[in-house]
């Protein structure tokens, strides 16, 4: 009976241990300050972020999964802050995945995990800035996984012809 509920309890693990999770790179600008904390404007500024997952491979069963979100604002032709931040973890996948499985771990399951870690830092520099602090809306990591995956199979079917 024993042996039942321990291999139960194995059966509902998560095929990955997230051992660490750090900020890997941080970088603000925020080249013109005083124009857009006095200026008075009522101007919406315009918003870019861009979310990209990557996974490396450091041994056997460990992968650095690697969360880049990079965020800029611009009122007009001004630029009021860029960040870039790179927020990783290290995982470890259990033996015998297989590859479409570990791909969804690390390019969904992982970055969904990190997301929420990652969007703080972006809240929390911007905030540093004098302005309001950018806070992202949730990522569909498996949305962003699919339109990559199509997009690196459309690159190599032209390079075929």
């Amino acid at each position: 009976m024993a042996e039942k509920t321990l291999d139960e309890a194995q059966g509902s693990l998560l095929p990955f241990v997230l051992h660490l999770q750090y900020l890997k790179d941080l970088s603000l600008e925020n080249p013109t300050p005083l124009l857009h904390l006095t200026d008075g404007q009522d101007v919406k500024p315009e918003i870019s972020i861009n979310v990209q997952v990557n996974a490396r491979h450091l041994t056997e069963r460990m992968f650095e999964v690697i969360l880049e979100i990079n965020a800029d604002a611009k009122r007009g032709d001004s630029k009021m802050f860029i960040c870039q931040v790179q927020y990783a973890g290290l995982v470890a996948l259990q033996e015998n995945l297989e590859e479409d499985r570990v791909r969804t771990i690390l390019l969904e399951d992982v970055p969904a995990l990190l997301f929420p870690f990652a969007r703080n830092v972006v809240a929390d520099a911007t905030r540093e800035t004098g302005l309001p602090p950018l806070l992202l809306q949730p990522v569909d990591f498996a949305a962003l996984n699919t339109a990559q995956k199509e997009k690196n199979e459309e690159q190599s079917s032209g390079q075929i012809h």
